[in-house]
């Protein structure tokens, strides 16, 4: 991707540029003052000259004078055509040489030769400094050539009275003009000096990069500049000579075939542009750069630098960042699909115990003590599943796929409805529980997600019935404020229990890790991530858990959500699981589609207690057959099973049938449930184990409704 650089870098880059390129007001300030004697000299020159009838040598001097101004204006611009010192020397020369052969010597033109010299050596000194030895004898020569060869048509002219006045002025302004140019001279080496001692400066920054820089002309392509770091990082030979080449055969050389923006770093780079490019060395090994064009303009011409960093080290630590990312994924789904295996193992033999105690349970007439082996039974299950349960949600918070689902309900209602829950297991401890609840709250109904709220008070109720021996437990709602369509509610749970030791606090928000001793930990089990889960859940509502807590005295953990208040509705869940009157399911027709014939037992026992009539089919296969011949008014289905699975049972079964209410009948937990198996063509899923009165719901809610109806 490219980006245009800020003005302010563009601003800091002319900066850069103008303190390259250099400048020294004294040597500007010496310039100017030379050049304004000049004019004046030549305009009263050609004034006097008018005056004497002169006229060829008042249009000449005033030539001469101008051209030699203007040489010392300009003569630091080499790309000038024809304009180089040299030039002017030589028609300054023969100008003077014109003037002298009408003039004569008497009227001292030849005296102009003077400053003439000292402007060539003025505008030569810094081009040419290694040859100005070899100027000066030349130019001396040359001097005393025009000097012999005026003085020899000396003896063939007339000298005139008036010509004597006008030498006297012309020795004059030579002796003023050459004296100025001298000191124009000595500012001018003190200005080069310090040109070169920068210059210098500048040089040795600029080989000192890290990053390659190459410079060239952008209107020729002609690379002008580059330092070493370009030799160094394109491997090349010694010999090799860049300033060679254009920019463009630079590119079709080392530029690889595969690089990031190549037709546009082939046919032409942006002004100040950045980018990534990858290039091969002069020994073909590839490597990745980030490139920068940065535009300065000097002596009339637009140059451009390309910067060229390598970051391969970076781009490979990217590829090996991105083939862990994808290992760590594929880690990730691997550790999904077996959570989803072993929640599947574990609740299916699971469904069994469950099962067929709720059948024995169901039984008439059973011994006291039967009883309490079936309670002591369910007890132990329901406890196991409540492992499995916390641990799947663990990896699910672990792997950050845990999202709320929102749906409207009253808060009142849900504190209501979760204390029923606990009423016996807090009688059978012979402990008191305290519902305190703000008065303000009964009408309030949010928009949030229930079931995750419930979760994180259950854990907490849980956790303070388990740890609590003797006095009660509080759970308190309050509201906090109502603003506008959000309203903030304070929870808590308090208990007069054993309490925690201030030192194990910070811990106790930390999985699998119990705060107590090893004799409590035995004494009261647990798997330790109950309240990891709730810390996590709590966050995931924007809230903080947060706990107090006292050694012998109890704890008092707490935190505060901010609602989205909503208009009150029914929600779907409230008739499904508190039907206020039982539909007849008599007579309707079932299709059971399960393998494992405990699992397909036990729901045919349920089934045929709620006299409903049913057909089996022990996979996806034998359904399709089945449903060939025969309707129904509710499917059954497991998901995973021989030969033929759920999913691919129905993905058949909806091209020709779209009506059938098909619930999947699964020991999975898997992610997003509800949105996967509705997508897949299910109606709603029965979660193995199940609660007798959670099926009969489900069948209630899809089956068609009778006309005949009971109270329950």
């Amino acid at each position: 991707m490219t980006n245009q650089l800020t003005s302010e870098d563009n601003s800091k880059i002319s900066r850069l540029v103008s303190m390259l390129k250099g400048s020294n007001k004294e040597y500007v300030i010496s310039q100017i003052i030379t050049v304004i004697f000049f004019v004046v000299f030549a305009i009263a020159d050609a004034l006097i000259s008018i005056k004497n009838n002169l006229y060829g040598d008042a249009v000449v001097i005033s030539i001469i004078c101008l051209i030699q101004s203007f040489t010392i204006l300009v003569f630091r611009n080499k790309n000038i055509k024809y304009l180089n010192p040299k030039n002017i020397f030589f028609i300054t020369c023969v100008a003077l040489f014109c003037m002298c052969r009408f003039s004569g010597f008497s009227a001292g033109s030849v005296l102009y030769y003077f400053p003439a010299c000292m402007v060539y050596f003025a505008s030569t000194v810094f081009t040419n400094s290694k040859k100005r030895f070899r100027h000066f004898i030349g130019v001396t020569l040359a001097f005393t050539a025009a000097s012999l060869i005026n003085y020899f048509f000396l003896h063939q002219q007339n000298l005139l009275p008036l010509e004597n006045g006008l030498k006297a002025y012309r020795l004059f302004s030579a002796i003023v003009l050459t004296a100025i140019l001298v000191k124009n001279l000595f500012v001018l080496q003190s200005y080069l000096q310090k040109t070169d001692s920068r210059n210098e400066y500048h040089q040795a920054l600029f080989q000192s990069y890290l990053d390659a820089y190459i410079v060239f002309n952008q209107e020729t392509k002609e690379i002008t500049d580059y330092n070493k770091r370009m030799l160094s990082l394109f491997d090349l030979p010694k010999e090799v000579e860049l300033k060679k080449l254009y920019i463009n055969q630079l590119m079709m050389r080392y530029l690889a075939d595969d690089s990031a923006n190549m037709e546009l770093m082939m046919d032409h780079v942006p002004d100040n542009w950045h980018g990534e490019a990858s290039f091969n060395t002069h020994n073909k090994v590839k490597f990745y750069s980030y490139v920068k064009s940065v535009v300065f303009f000097r002596d009339g011409n637009k140059y451009q630098i390309l910067s060229i960093r390598d970051i391969t080290s970076m781009k490979e630590a990217e590829r090996e960042l991105k083939i862990y990312k994808e290992s760590v994924e594929k880690a990730g789904r691997a550790k999904a699909r077996f959570l989803s295996s072993m929640s599947h193992e574990l609740r299916t033999p699971l469904n069994g115990i469950i099962g067929t105690s709720n059948l024995i349970k169901s039984e008439p007439n059973l011994p006291e003590a039967i009883e309490q082996h079936i309670d002591v039974l369910l007890y132990s299950s329901e406890h196991m599943l409540g492992i499995i349960n916390e641990i799947l949600d663990f990896s699910k918070i672990d792997a950050g796929k845990l999202e709320l689902k929102k749906q409207t309900f009253n808060v009142q209602e849900c504190i209501n409805n979760l204390a029923g829950t606990f009423t016996t297991q807090f009688k059978n401890k012979d402990l008191q529980l305290i519902i305190d609840q703000s008065a303000d709250i009964e009408h309030i109904y949010v928009n949030s997600d229930e079931i995750k709220l419930t979760q994180v008070l259950v854990n907490l109720l849980s956790n303070a019935l388990k740890f609590t021996l003797h006095g009660n437990v509080t759970l308190g709602v309050k509201l906090i404020s109502t603003i506008e369509k959000n309203v903030t509610i304070q929870f808590e749970v308090k208990d007069t229990g054993i309490g925690i030791p201030p030192e194990k606090q910070a811990e106790i928000f930390q999985g699998f890790s119990q705060v107590h001793d090893a004799d409590l930990s035995r004494r009261f089990g647990g798997t330790g991530l109950g309240l990891t889960i709730s810390e996590k859940l709590v966050g995931l509502f924007g809230g903080k858990l947060e706990v107090e807590s006292e050694l012998g005295t109890g704890s008092r953990f707490h935190f505060t959500i901010t609602f989205e208040t909503t208009k009150k509705t029914l929600p779907a869940i409230e008739q499904l699981t508190t039907p206020k009157v039982h539909i007849d399911i008599r007579g309707i027709k079932i299709l059971v589609v399960e393998d494992n014939e405990i699992n397909a037992k036990i729901l045919k026992s349920f089934l045929k207690k709620w006299e409903v009539q049913i057909k089996e089919a022990g996979n996806g296969v034998h359904a399709l057959e089945v449903l060939k011949y025969h309707r129904f008014d509710l499917i059954l289905m497991d998901l995973e099973m021989p030969e033929m699975d759920g999913y691919t049972a129905i993905k058949i079964i909806r091209q020709t049938d779209t009506t059938t209410p098909i619930l999947a009948f699964t020991a999975s937990l898997l992610e997003n449930m509800d949105a996967f198996l509705a997508e897949a063509g299910f109606n709603g899923y029965v979660l193995k184990p199940y609660r007798p009165a959670e099926l009969r719901a489900k069948i209630e809610m899809f089956a068609p409704h009778r006309k005949i109806e009971y109270s329950s």
